[in-house]
């Protein structure tokens, strides 16, 4: 095992193109959390670990059960990590795909998807990967977002350039653009289309 600071590294449960994230226990209070930890190949890049860090300050200012809590952030061995609460359960990709939600339970989870969104709309913040890999759904139902590592802080001065990040499948037509020209819509639109999948089992065919 791992230690990173008063963590112990337990298991890989995500990876993405930039970091992975692992179970891990803290020390300290003896309690499972998510860690999420910048992969040690980009460390000496400055703009992808001010992104990184960024992204643990945008879900930090977002206070709302629907969405993941951060809980702690450092550095170990010159890697930067954040700390997250652990979700026991299981994501709305896997719902989808096993169809295991009945109608209700359906909707009561996109309740709680547009209750999170709204209150990050609200705070400035655009989500830009809202898909059912990145919904994660506790072992009592309740939808946490998750992964807001491309998030955008609109408003004021904030330029978040004509790069195109996302997942193709559910980006609106103006984020394939690049992400100068999103807005509050381009969640909106990423919602239907995880509405869509999540009750008729499929994505919707392009127009």
């Amino acid at each position: 095992m791992t230690q990173f600071g008063d963590y112990e590294l337990v298991e890989k449960i995500g990876e993405g193109g930039m970091a992975q994230v692992y179970k891990a226990v803290q020390g300290s209070l003896r309690r499972p959390v998510a860690i999420k930890v910048l992969s040690r190949t980009l460390t000496d890049d400055a703009e992808v670990v001010e992104g990184f860090q960024r992204e643990s300050l945008i879900i930090a200012r977002l206070n709302h059960p629907n969405i993941i809590h951060v809980i702690d952030r450092g550095i170990a061995d010159s890697v930067p990590y954040f700390v997250m609460e652990f979700v026991e359960g299981t994501h709305l990709g896997r719902v989808i795909a096993e169809g295991s939600y009945d109608f209700r339970r359906k909707v009561d989870a996109v309740v709680q998807l547009c209750k999170a969104l709204a209150y990050a709309h609200r705070n400035g913040v655009i989500h830009l990967d809202i898909k059912p890999a990145n919904i994660l759904i506790d072992n009592e139902g309740n939808v946490k977002v998750a992964d807001f590592g491309i998030a955008h802080l609109f408003g004021g001065d904030a330029n978040p350039g004509d790069a195109v990040l996302g997942t193709p499948s559910y980006m609106s037509p103006e984020q394939k653009q690049g992400l100068s020209g999103v807005t509050l819509a381009s969640d909106i639109y990423s919602l239907g289309v995880v509405m869509y999948e999540l009750f008729t089992g499929r994505k919707p065919v392009p127009g």
